[in-house]
């Protein structure tokens, strides 16, 4: 039987905005550099998470990451965004795709090499995302 095509997701994506920094991983580093200016001096670059799930992570940024790049990611919580990383972890690029709406990209990565640490952070974070989903399921039938 042929393939469909259709993308069938594993997890449920949450669409967010949060402030987020990336940069390429360790074992990248040698073969992935960029113009001067791109990044700060700890090689991180600024970028907007747009979607979470349990399995990675969408980010819109004016940078370009080739598929398969591995990355280091800190998500900031999204509850103290003055505060630390709620995040910080390892990833690899799956997606990039150009945005319409600016001179950007989206790109679609996957998070790897978890600890149990991490998979803490994630959980944290989907926990909260699924309560705030819950409260607008509430509010919405509270309106209707």
């Amino acid at each position: 039987m042929p393939h469909s095509g259709l993308i069938v997701r594993r997890t449920e994506r949450f669409e967010i905005s949060l402030p987020a920094r990336v940069r390429v991983a360790a074992n990248h580093q040698e073969i992935v550099q960029f113009a001067k200016g791109i990044a700060d001096a700890g090689g991180w670059i600024n970028v907007d998470v747009i979607d979470f799930a349990q399995g990675g992570v969408g980010f819109v940024t004016d940078v370009f990451f080739a598929r398969d790049l591995a990355l280091e990611v800190e998500i900031s919580d999204m509850l103290d965004l003055d505060g630390g990383a709620m995040i910080s972890c390892e990833m690899v690029v799956k997606r990039v795709q150009m945005t319409d709406r600016r001179p950007a990209y989206f790109v679609g990565c996957a998070f790897t090499n978890q600890s149990n640490e991490t998979q803490s952070e994630i959980d944290t974070m989907l926990e909260r995302l699924l309560g705030m989903s819950k409260g607008d399921q509430d509010e919405e039938s509270n309106d209707a």
